[in-house]
C-alpha cells in the first residue's frame, strides 16, 4: 500500500515527496512530548503511528532499497526525538568552561542513540512491513480465513514489538548502556499498569506499548478501508488480544496494590539537600567551601537534636574533601557524629594513599569514622566520571575540558552496606549517580531479608534542566520491578521516598503529602532543605520474577526478531517472495478487493 499524492491539494503536490520525512519527525517529536518536561504520557499509545506510516506506505525511491529507506526514516525519527530529549547534556559547558564539550556531548550522544531508531526502521519496513490490502499476501483469495487480517496484524505488531523490546535492552547494555528513557517511563503517573514491570521489567513495556500501538493504528486503517469500501465490518481478533492484554496488566496492578505488605520494620530518615551549585562546591575560594562545610553541620546536628533519625543522607559527593583526608576525619567525628546513635549515608570521594586511583563512594557512618562502611561505585558515566580511551585519543580531554581530570576508578563489591535497627539488618542497596538506573546493576546486590534502595545523587551539572526529573522518574522503576523501597537524595533534586510499588505516597496513611522536596508554591525541587519520613521496610520482601530472570523477557524478544530477519535475509537471496511482489499494491484496488 502507499498513498496517492493526488489525494493532496496540486498546488502542494510537489512538496508531497516530503511526506514520509514529516511523518518520521512528527513521531520523534510526540514521543518526546511523553517525557519531562513536558510529561504528556499518554501520547506513548500513538507515537509510533506516523512513523509506521512513513515506514510502511511510502512509496520505495528508485536505486535505495527497502531497509535503507527504512533505517533513514527510522534515524530521522530518532535523532529528533533524543535531541530534544537529553538536550539537558550541553549544560556539562557550564562546567567544562567551553561549549564545544556541551555541543559535542549532545550531538555525539544523539547521534548514536538514534541508531537503534534507525535499526527499527530498517526491520519494520522490510520484515515487519504490513499490507492491508490483502488477509495473507502469499494465499489465493479463495483461501483467505474470516480472521486472516487479524492474524496478519497479530503477526506484524509481534514481530515489530518484539524487534523494539530487543532493541531497548541493547540500548541499556551495550557501550556501558544508555536505557534513559524507555516507552514504558513515559507511564511514571499510571502505577496500575507498570506493576507488571516486577515479571518483564521496565524493558518488557517497550513490547507492550509496541505491540499495543501499532494493534490501534492497524485497527484505524482496517476500518477506514472497510468502510471506504461499504463492506461490513470484519471482525477485529487483533484489537481484542491487544486490548484483553492491557486489561490483564491492569488487573495485575491492581492485585499489586492489594496485597497485604506482611512485617515490616520502622526506619526513621531524614534527608539533607543543600543545593550547592557546583561552581561554589569545589571552588579555590576557601571560604566559599568551608560555607559549604559549616551548612552540612548546622542543619544536620539541629535536627540530630531535635528529632533523632536512625539514619541521615547527605547526597552524592556532598563536602569538598577526601574521605581519607584527616580533616575530614576530624570534622565527621567532632561536629557531626559525636559517638551517637545515628547513621550517616554520604557520598564522598576517597582515594588510595599508595596507587593514584579515586573513587566515587557511597559511605556508612556510625558513631565515629572508625566504623565506616564503604561501596566505590562500579559503573562510571562515559566523559562523566572517565574517559574512555583517552590514552588513545589526547584531544578527548580538550573537548571535555574541565569536566573530568583524572578520572574514577571503578569499584568492584555488590555487597549491600549494612544497618542495624530493632535487632534486624537492614541492607542498604548503594546506587550512586546515573547507578539508579540500571537494573541489572541493582539485581546484583539483591539478598534475602529487609532491603532499602540508597541513591545519592548531585545533578546539579544539570540543574535548571529536565534531566532531574527525567534521571528521577526513571529511578521509580527499580522499585517496582525488586519490590524494594528507595531512599533518594540529591544535591539540587529530585530528593524523595519512594515505595515498593513506586509511589511518593505512605501506604500507612501517616502522611498524606507526597514524600518529595519540594517548594510548596512554585513546586521547585531545587530547593534548600530537608525531607525527614518514616519508612516501613518489609521484613521480608517477595523475590520477585524479574529479580529471578532479570531481562530474559526482553532478549528473547530481540532473539526472535533476529532470526527471524536473518531467516528473511536468507530466504530473501534464494528468490523473490509473493510478499515482495505486492509490497506496492495499486492503491485504487481497495475499493473492489477483499479487506
Amino acid at each position: 500500500m502507499s498513498i496517492p499524492n493526488h489525494l493532496f491539494p496540486q498546488r502542494y503536490q510537489r512538496y508531497w515527496r516530503y511526506w514520509p520525512a514529516v511523518a518520521s519527525l512528527l513521531s520523534g517529536t510526540l514521543l518526546a512530548l511523553c517525557y519531562q518536561p513536558w510529561g504528556i504520557g499518554s501520547l506513548v499509545w500513538f507515537w509510533m503511528m506516523p512513523l509506521l506510516a512513513a515506514l510502511w506506505f511510502s512509496p520505495e525511491r528508485s536505486g535505495k532499497s527497502r531497509w535503507k529507506q527504512g533505517f533513514q526514516l527510522g534515524y530521522l525519527s530518532g535523532f529528533l526525538f533524543f535531541a530534544l530529549n537529553v538536550s539537558w547534556i550541553t549544560r556539562v559547558s557550564l562546567v567544562a568552561g567551553t561549549w564545544l564539550a556541551g555541543f559535542a556531548a549532545w550531538m555525539f550522544l544523539t547521534a548514536y542513540l538514534a541508531l537503534y531508531f534507525g535499526a527499527f526502521g530498517a526491520f519494520a519496513a522490510t520484515l515487519g512491513r504490513w499490507n492491508p490490502a490483502t488477509d495473507d499476501p502469499s494465499a489465493p483469495k479463495t483461501k483467505r480465513t474470516l480472521f486472516g487480517q487479524s492474524f496478519a496484524v497479530l503477526r506484524i505488531s509481534f514481530l515489530n514489538a518484539a524487534a523494539w523490546g530487543g532493541l531497548e535492552w541493547l540500548r541499556g547494555v551495550l557501550f556501558s548502556g544508555f536505557g534513559w528513557n524507555g516507552l514504558g517511563v513515559a507511564l511514571r503517573d499510571q502505577l496500575v499498569l507498570v506493576q507488571f514491570a516486577d515479571v518483564i521489567g521496565i524493558t518488557g513495556y517497550g513490547f507492550v506499548l509496541s505491540f499495543a500501538g501499532i494493534v490501534f493504528f492497524c485497527t484505524a486503517i482496517r476500518l477506514i478501508l472497510e468502510i471506504r469500501s461499504r463492506q461490513r465490518i470484519r471482525p477485529h481478533l487483533d484489537l481484542s488480544v491487544a486490548l484483553a492484554m492491557i486489561a490483564g496488566i491492569v488487573l495485575y496492578g491492581l492485585t499489586a496494590f492489594t496485597t497485604p505488605q506482611g512485617k515490616t520494620v520502622s526506619l526513621r530518615v531524614r534527608l539533607m539537600q543543600m543545593n550547592v551549585p557546583q561552581n561554589e562546591k569545589w571552588s579555590e575560594d576557601l571560604t566559599v567551601r568551608q560555607k559549604v562545610i559549616f551548612d552540612y553541620r548546622d542543619l544536620t546536628r539541629a535536627f540530630v537534636k531535635t528529632d533523632p533519625p536512625d539514619l541521615v543522607v547527605w547526597p552524592e559527593t556532598s563536602i569538598p574533601g577526601l574521605f581519607s583526608a584527616p580533616w575530614v576525619h576530624e570534622y565527621l567525628n567532632d561536629s557531626i557524629l559525636k559517638g551517637e546513635n545515628f547513621y550517616l549515608a554520604t557520598g564522598i570521594e576517597d582515594t588510595e594513599l599508595e596507587t593514584p586511583d579515586s573513587y566515587n563512594t557511597l559511605t556508612l557512618l556510625r558513631g565515629n569514622t572508625q566504623s565506616y562502611q564503604m561501596y566505590r561505585k562500579t559503573h562510571l558515566v562515559p566523559f562523566g566520571e572517565y574517559i574512555p580511551f583517552r590514552r588513545t585519543f589526547p584531544f578527548l580531554s580538550q573537548i571535555t575540558g574541565g569536566v573530568v581530570d583524572a578520572g574514577f576508578t571503578a569499584g568492584t563489591s555488590y555487597e549491600p552496606l549494612i544497618l542495624e535497627k530493632e535487632g534486624h539488618q537492614i541492607g542498604l542497596i548503594p546506587l550512586i549517580c546515573f547507578e539508579d538506573t540500571i537494573p541489572a546493576l541493582a539485581r546484583r546486590f539483591l539478598r534475602e531479608g529487609p532491603q532499602v534502595f540508597i541513591n545519592v545523587t548531585n545533578d546539579g551539572w544539570f540543574d535548571g534542566s529536565a534531566e532531574p526529573w527525567q534521571h528521577f522518574e526513571n529511578a521509580i522503576f527499580r522499585c517496582i520491578e525488586y519490590r524494594r523501597p528507595m531512599i533518594r537524595c540529591a544535591n539540587t533534586g529530585v530528593s524523595a521516598y519512594i515505595d515498593e510499588y513506586g509511589s511518593l505516597y505512605d501506604r500507612s496513611g501517616r502522611e498524606s503529602q507526597p514524600r518529595i522536596l519540594r517548594d510548596p508554591i512554585t513546586g521547585s525541587t531545587s530547593i534548600r532543605g530537608s525531607l525527614p519520613a518514616t519508612l516501613a521496610v518489609p521484613l521480608d520482601p517477595p523475590r520477585t520474577i524479574y529479580a529471578v530472570i532479570g531481562d530474559s523477557f526482553s532478549i528473547a524478544m530481540g532473539l526472535i526478531a533476529l532470526i527471524a530477519a536473518i531467516l528473511r535475509i536468507i530466504t530473501h537471496r534464494r528468490k523473490p517472495t509473493p510478499h515482495d511482489q505486492e509490497d506496492s499494491p495499486n492503491p485504487e484496488s481497495f475499493q473492489t478487493r477483499e479487506i
